[in-house]
């Protein structure tokens, strides 16, 4: 069987790593002898990465800085275009025309691409997947009322099965009237293993806080309390330092140029490194090399979708600063609420928040790890039975 997993960003974000790496083991475990291939928009971050059961990576990268934004309405009259979307459309279909495509079965691992608006460069390779005959697969998606807009709607129609991540974006489905071939599995990153590294020098065993900040998460913050997100990971850390004995290590988790993880951490890190308590990763480390940092720390408080996934799947408490359906929905399967599991960014008013949520989070810190070393286990094998879901369903089609 050929396989190919496409609408992949690049490993410069370590969640996307993460897919590919737990995808393809799970598909080279269920279909014996396959063949699979990355297609990958940044091939260049993907040179660096061990992806032991892809065989080849196709570079997708089309010049999108061509498109002139917004594209005027004489080049839209010409092109007897309605929208930028259309014409992006036309803009695309032009390139993945001329791409060569070997493989039989698209898995689409984009997670949560439906949740930030329409993607014209993805609907227009769905759609010449389709017009030579492929099987296409959204795989360990999220989505929310906004992903359903008109072109995203009739392009979601096209896949032959849908892989949901978490419980709501299956339900939402099905209230969409996508009722065929639509599937629940949980995350296939959450079958990713650990690989430990030597921890860094004053790491303390058992009572090192890891921490995970994001400047993505940043602009989902209130409109009128602008910064608060900065000024609450300040406040936990020094409530940290004043209140316990604990050691913080700040672990990026992307490292993007436009979306850095370390852009942030830095500025935490050289303003309390004096303490000799606060640590940073300062380097791209690989997602199974982080998880092997995450799954050592006592608690772990994260913003990155799979940072957290990685301290949950190793039965690490966490708290998640949550900006997307992702992070509540994820929650919701593993306690059943997110009241104490989850502080949605845009709910914080002030600098304390987090560590409010933070210091209720230790009281319970024994029953909260306690949850996850009962329903993890079950939750992974769910996770890794997707591929054999997947293998039914190509057998039954």
């Amino acid at each position: 069987m050929r396989f190919a997993l496409y609408h992949h960003v690049g490993s410069g974000n370590k969640g996307c790593e993460a897919l590919v790496d737990s995808t393809g083991a799970m598909l080279a475990r269920c279909f014996p002898d396959t063949d699979i291939a990355l297609y990958s928009q940044h091939p260049e971050e993907d040179a660096g990465s061990v992806y032991n059961d892809v065989s080849s990576i196709v570079p997708v990268s089309p010049d999108v800085d061509g498109l002139i934004r917004p594209i005027d309405k004489v080049y839209l009259k010409l092109l007897r275009m309605k929208s930028a979307h259309d014409a992006d459309m036309a803009y695309f279909a032009k390139y993945f025309r001329n791409l060569p495509i070997d493989e039989r079965v698209f898995l689409s691992i984009g997670g949560d691409t439906y949740c930030y608006g329409e993607n014209a460069f993805m609907h227009a390779f769905n759609a010449e997947l389709k017009r030579r005959g492929r099987k296409t697969v959204l795989w360990g998606c999220s989505l929310d009322e906004s992903s359903f807009t008109v072109n995203n709607a009739a392009d979601l129609r096209t896949y032959d099965a849908i892989f949901a991540r978490e419980s709501g974006t299956f339900t939402l489905l099905r209230e969409k009237g996508f009722t065929k071939n639509v599937f629940l599995h949980p995350d296939p990153a959450f079958t990713l293993p650990a690989k430990e590294l030597p921890l860094p020098d004053g790491f303390a065993v058992g009572n090192t806080i890891g921490i995970n900040a994001s400047p993505l998460v940043f602009k989902y913050e209130n409109g009128n309390q602008k910064g608060v997100g900065m000024h609450a990971y300040e406040h936990l850390i020094e409530s940290i330092l004043r209140d316990t004995d604990c050691s913080v290590l700040l672990i990026p988790h992307v490292f993007w140029s436009f979306s850095d993880d370390r852009s942030i951490l830095r500025q935490l890190y050289e303003k309390y490194s004096a303490s000799g308590r606060v640590l940073m990763l300062d380097r791209a480390y690989s997602a199974r090399e982080l998880k092997g940092f995450i799954s050592r720390c006592r608690v772990f408080i994260g913003a990155r979708t799979h940072s957290t996934i990685a301290a949950y799947s190793s039965c690490v408490p966490t708290l998640v600063l949550g900006y997307s359906v992702k992070s509540v929905n994820i929650a919701l399967d593993l306690f059943g609420k997110t009241d104490g599991f989850v502080v949605p960014v845009d709910a914080l008013e002030d600098a304390d928040g987090l560590t409010r949520a933070f210091e209720r989070m230790l009281q319970t810190e024994q029953l909260h790890r306690q949850i996850l070393r009962e329903h993890v286990p079950a939750y992974v094998k769910k996770a890794g039975e997707a591929a054999q879901t997947l293998r039914d369903f190509l057998t039954e089609s």
